[in-house]
């Protein structure tokens, strides 16, 4: 029986969302370089076609086809995508969750709006889109485990916050706001990784940095002087692809023992560091960072929003701190010809996404909001 442990992407069929641009286009193209058959999960299939041709062109030999239309702003789109992949037979080694927005200005939506069943745009889009596909394609990835789900989130998740979970999803704001849909992301990741993670299908997050891409269209770092910081500063595409396309192939023993130290740290709840919830085995929860993102200047942040005068200064001095982070992450790299801060790693993500109560209630509404059964439809016999 294969395991986690003997993971290599060659042959994997791999399924992308929003790999027409951006970091998605260049995980594409990344992991149908090393062999993987690459399905582009996408809304606009005419571009979709074109840049599987460009793969193609790129990387002779390179397995790509572009799968049934997506789009992540409906729950009828998902649905359908989602039986069409089931219909074809193929199985589903890894599922890419990338497609995602910073703000829906210059979309088809140009003000806030809500989907038929009552959920913030935005929150829709980055969260329960991804979080719908992959529920309905839980069954696929059980029956083709090991089995891989990459969930993206942002260094900004650190400082995303839900407050009641019930009015999450339906909100605008902030319950749609940019952070709180990538903490959503982790904490997703996470509540998969304790219910399928047994099953042959691990689940992560990761944090693919400050890149220069699509995301930033219809922003306010679209225009000068703010967009110079972004194409200037920033890392392209094809680098800041660097970090996912490691959350999707390293193998998964690998990195165990950092895992493990981190779930010790903060899987735990407060005040609950007895002998006996200490020898609970903690599930194996993964996010991954690269070059300065992984520095305990950022990831030490708690995220936790506090009143007061002292929590502001501090909030203040991460922001500052991370902020300058950011902006030396791309050019020291640069500058090194990659030979420093090229590494991706486990790191912690923020305190919050480690609540397995908070990230329970979310699965459920989730579900609930996505016409989705609460529990896992379990395939087979578990795998470890």
């Amino acid at each position: 029986m294969a395991t986690t442990s003997d993971w290599d992407i060659a042959s994997k069929r791999v399924v992308i969302t929003g790999s027409t641009s951006g970091i998605g286009r260049e995980t594409a193209a990344q992991l149908a370089a090393q062999g993987a058959h690459v399905v582009l999960a996408c809304r606009n299939l005419p571009l979709a076609e074109q840049v599987a041709a460009d793969i193609r062109r790129q990387h002779l030999g390179a397995t790509v086809e572009v799968g049934p239309q997506l789009d992540l702003a409906s729950l009828e789109s998902i649905r359908q995508f989602a039986a069409a992949y089931k219909r074809s037979g193929q199985p589903l080694h890894v599922l890419i969750n990338n497609a995602g927005m910073l703000t829906l200005a210059g979309t088809n939506y140009q003000r806030p709006w809500q989907t038929p069943e009552g959920v913030g745009g935005l929150c829709q889009v980055n969260y329960l889109g991804p979080y719908a596909l992959t529920r309905l394609l839980e069954d696929t990835l059980q029956q083709s485990a090991p089995a891989r789900v990459v969930n993206l989130s942002s260094v900004t998740h650190r400082f995303g916050w839900l407050g009641d979970v019930a009015r999450f999803l339906p909100s605008w704001v902030p319950g749609s706001y940019y952070p709180s849909t990538k903490l959503a992301n982790v904490l997703f990741a996470n509540e998969m990784q304790r219910r399928l993670g047994e099953h042959g299908v691990q689940s992560c997050a990761v944090d693919p940095g400050g890149v220069a891409s699509k995301i930033w269209d219809h922003s306010a770092f679209a225009k000068p002087p703010l967009s110079w910081v972004i194409n200037n500063l920033y890392a392209p595409t094809s680098d800041g692809a660097a970090a996912v396309v490691h959350a999707a192939t390293v193998p998964w023993g690998r990195e165990r023992l950092a895992a493990a130290a981190i779930n010790q740290r903060w899987s735990q709840p407060p005040g609950s560091r007895s002998r006996r919830n200490a020898a609970r085995p903690l599930p194996d929860l993964r996010f991954y960072a690269r070059g300065l993102f992984t520095s305990p200047l950022v990831t030490s942040w708690r995220g936790i929003p506090q009143r007061g005068f002292r929590s502001r200064v501090r909030q203040t001095v991460w922001g500052l701190s991370t902020l300058a982070h950011s902006l030396l992450d791309w050019p020291l790299r640069r500058l090194s010809g990659g030979r420093i801060l090229a590494q991706t790693r486990c790191v912690p993500s923020a305190p919050l996404s480690y609540d397995s109560t908070l990230a329970a209630q979310l699965w459920d509404l989730s579900a609930d909001a996505a016409q989705l059964p609460r529990d896992c439809k379990l395939v087979g016999k578990a795998k470890r």
